[in-house]
């Protein structure tokens, strides 16, 4: 399967399309006094015991009243929260269902459900011998449970027969380094009985032992594998399912080692009592079996009793599986009633707690973003680095790890609250760069790239931002004199990090090129990767030999200047050629750009052909935003083409500018969605950033209006946009303006909010 065979972001979730094109245009919104904001029926933000931001869900586990697309719903049932560390992806559901997720070396779901997107797993409680389900958005007890999510927990609270009360939390522990991390949770189960007769009981949860590559459910790949279960085996405290690979042809694995698109080693999944209570069980090695924990025994009026074991997966022995298993061993006399996380306190030690920010609400985001972005930070053993996925369509939907300008735009906050994260997610970067300067875009398994006809034009731009912003912190000239492997490591060669930046501004400078206006060229593709992909028919789509991009252009303008004056300050040796080389290349782009511009208001958006430009009436936000950055740009032409902006894309979006003015007929994606016309976090973030160079309070305001506090406010009924968000959502020119297109946990929605606190903050001190 190639890219080209991939469904589009909007395929991957019958929910994931947009409404007819209608309009629904809000009223006016200022937001630059946003206040603490009107309980949502979808529940409330709260802090936790260790005074960590936490989220009270108090809705529903169906949404029948969900917009339709093509009479299938949009809004997905069971709403569900991300826990995780660096080796560790684990979803916990609103029904009380948990997705485990191994995304170290190919992505793979541990507990793969019947239906796309799920895990298999139940948790049940026999009651003198009457049985409830804990866990199903049909089951009584789990509609009626108090649900609690946040930084490394999950809780969920059940009252029944009426006399016996349950308390079930999830506890995931940080990862305290790039790489290190514990690839299990812990599960607690407090039972107490509250009335006045002894109780008979038997509590089970347990996880079905499935594994299966993310990409299956969309592959038409004839060399499939299956990966059979084996006999479970244990010592009586842990019990292991490893599972064994059959592939459908020959010659379908490398040597032990090799990039690999299908997985040959996948993890083994285990269960372990963490006390003395717990007796890990199994129903067997094959299809349909069950891992998991049983007690049973009488509660006596008043007593209480706790159920602690841990839920994880290894490619280790059974002694490091039980070593891996003691790390979250749970403290002795937990408190049951405890808010938050069994490793509360480690959580609290990793996040900053903002207290120069006088705003609660501003304070609990980003706190909160950087909480996600943590959690949602991953491990590759191919390049032995530690990344933040794109998350929502990329990796857990399609099981790809892409792109690199994904993961660049993740990394830019982490220079100020994580730099070594940040360190290593350059380091990966690197090491997908060809020796020519070439970064591969995407990787589809254990360090494999896979072929398609999209060949972008802006990854090493955003090598450079993110560069740029990591030397201008932390002053670490260690990622430019470290010897790094170029891709792939089998048989490629090595050289420094500088090495590596040099041949990337090669490859944009010499390779990529420009066109006949002295404006990069877009190849087909580049932020927007929906140029490719729309028909030839399409006024956006008539050659790409010289199609010129301003974004790119915009871009470059930026970041090549902010990466000269990096380099300028390391004082490396032999550098001197190279920061001159790219002062000159960016003066003839600034040439360039500024005589394409003229006296327009804005930008366009590109050269689709030789004298056939795009965005020459209607404007496009791709190059406004780095367009806004650029310090030779005059600040009053910087507020005339705000005031432009604020008309054409601004004017009745409530969450911030859209994409494009006019979008126009497109099937697949309606006029007012994803890259026909839909809100980007990607795209908004320069722009904040770019009008904070000239009117910090208009920024302000800006940013306001990106947080979720502002998206609750705005559409309250939507869940997917409350506490996370996929990469866009639809704008006021379809009725389902506010939708997140897709399932969300896109690290966008949480990155660039985050990075322009930061900066603008930043700015405000200096000031």
């Amino acid at each position: 399967m190639t890219s080209s065979d991939l469904p589009t972001r909007r395929d991957f979730l019958a929910a994931a399309g947009a409404a007819a094109a209608g309009t629904l245009l809000p009223s006016a919104l200022c937001v630059s006094a946003l206040s603490s904001p009107a309980a949502s029926p979808l529940g409330a933000w709260i802090d936790d015991d260790h005074g960590l931001p936490a989220y009270h869900y108090t809705g529903p586990l169906r949404f029948p009243t969900s917009p339709l697309y093509d009479k299938a719903p949009m809004l997905p049932d069971d709403p569900f929260f991300l826990l995780g560390n660096y080796h560790l992806t684990l979803f916990a559901h609103a029904s009380g269902a948990l997705q485990l997720l191994t995304g170290e070396r190919a992505w793979g779901r541990m507990n793969q459900g019947d239906a796309r997107f799920s895990g298999a797993c139940q948790a049940t409680v026999e009651i003198d011998g009457a049985k409830h389900s804990l866990i199903g958005i049909d089951e009584p007890a789990a509609i009626a449970a108090a649900k609690r999510f946040g930084v490394g927990f999950a809780r969920y609270d059940y009252s029944l027969n009426p006399s016996l009360s349950i308390t079930r939390r999830i506890s995931v522990q940080p990862s305290a380094k790039p790489g290190a991390g514990t690839s299990a949770f812990l599960v607690e189960v407090f039972l107490r009985n509250t009335g006045a007769q002894p109780l008979k009981l038997r509590y089970l949860e347990a996880i079905a032992p499935r594994y299966q590559q993310i990409f299956a459910e969309w592959d038409q790949d004839q060399h499939a594998v299956l990966y059979t279960p084996e006999p479970p085996a244990g010592d009586g405290k842990a019990l292991t399912v490893r599972f064994t690979a059959q592939p459908g042809h020959r010659m379908t694995f490398p040597p032990s080692g090799q990039m690999s698109r299908l997985e040959q080693f996948p993890p083994a999944l285990f269960v372990s009592s963490a006390d003395t209570n717990t007796l890990p069980i199994s129903s067997g090695g094959t299809i349909g079996s069950w891992l998991g924990a049983l007690w049973g025994g009488s509660l006596q009026p008043g007593e209480s009793r706790r159920l602690a074991f841990v839920i994880g997966y290894s490619r280790d022995s059974g002694s490091k599986i039980d070593a891996l298993a003691a790390q979250l061993a749970p403290p002795s006399g937990p408190d049951p009633n405890l808010n938050g996380s069994v490793f509360g306190e480690a959580w609290r030690n990793k996040i900053p707690a903002f207290t120069s920010e006088s705003d609660p609400i501003l304070r609990r985001e980003m706190r909160w973003n950087t909480a996600v972005l943590e959690q949602m930070a991953t491990w590759r053993e191919y390049y032995d680095e530690t990344i933040i996925p794109q998350g929502t369509v990329y990796d857990y939907t399609w099981g790809m790890v892409g792109s690199m300008r994904d993961q660049a735009q993740h990394a830019l906050p982490l220079c100020h609250t994580n730099p070594a994260l940040a360190r290593s997610t350059l380091r990966f970067i690197f090491k997908r760069m060809l020796p020519d300067g070439n970064i591969l875009l995407n990787d589809g398994g254990f360090g494999w790239s896979p072929s398609g006809a999209q060949q972008t034009s802006d990854q090493q731009l955003y090598l450079f931002l993110l560069l740029a912003e990591y030397l201008r912190v932390t002053r670490d000239l260690s990622i430019l004199t470290d010897t790094i492997g170029y891709y792939p490591f089998e048989n490629s060669g090595h050289d420094t990090g500088l090495a590596h930046v040099r041949q990337a501004f090669l490859f944009l400078r010499d390779r990529v090129g420009i066109g006949p206006h002295g404006i990069i060229l877009r190849w087909n593709s580049d932020w927007n990767d929906m140029f490719g992909w729309w028909p030839s028919s399409h006024p956006y789509n008539t050659t790409f030999t010289v199609s010129e991009s301003h974004m790119n252009s915009a871009m470059a303008i930026v970041v090549l200047a902010d990466l000269a004056a990096a380099l300028e300050a390391a004082q490396l040796p032999n550098t001197a050629e190279f920061i001159a080389a790219l002062g000159e290349y960016r003066a003839q782009l600034s040439e360039a750009f500024l005589r394409d511009l003229g006296d327009r208001a804005f930008p366009r958006r590109a050269w689709a052909w030789y004298n056939e430009p795009l965005g020459e009436k209607e404007m496009w936000l791709e190059p406004q935003g780095f367009a806004l950055l650029n310090p030779e740009f005059p600040a009053d032409r910087k507020r005339r083409l705000y005031a432009e902006l604020e008309r054409r894309l601004l004017s009745g979006e409530a969450i911030g500018p859209r994409q494009i003015e006019t979008p126009v007929v497109r099937p697949g994606t309606p006029q007012g969605s994803r890259e026909n016309g839909g809100f980007w976090y990607a795209l908004n973030g320069p722009v904040i950033l770019g009008v904070a160079s000239f009117d910090p309070a208009a920024a302000e305001d800006l940013l306001r209006r990106m947080t979720f506090a502002n998206y609750a406010q705005k559409f309250p009924n939507y869940w997917t946009g409350q506490w996370s968000a996929s990469d866009s959502l639809d704008s006021a020119l379809l009725k389902t303006n506010g939708l997140s297109s897709g399932i969300p946990w896109c690290a966008h929605a949480h990155a660039w909010p985050l990075y322009c606190w930061l900066r603008l903050r930043e700015s405000s001190n200096k000031a």
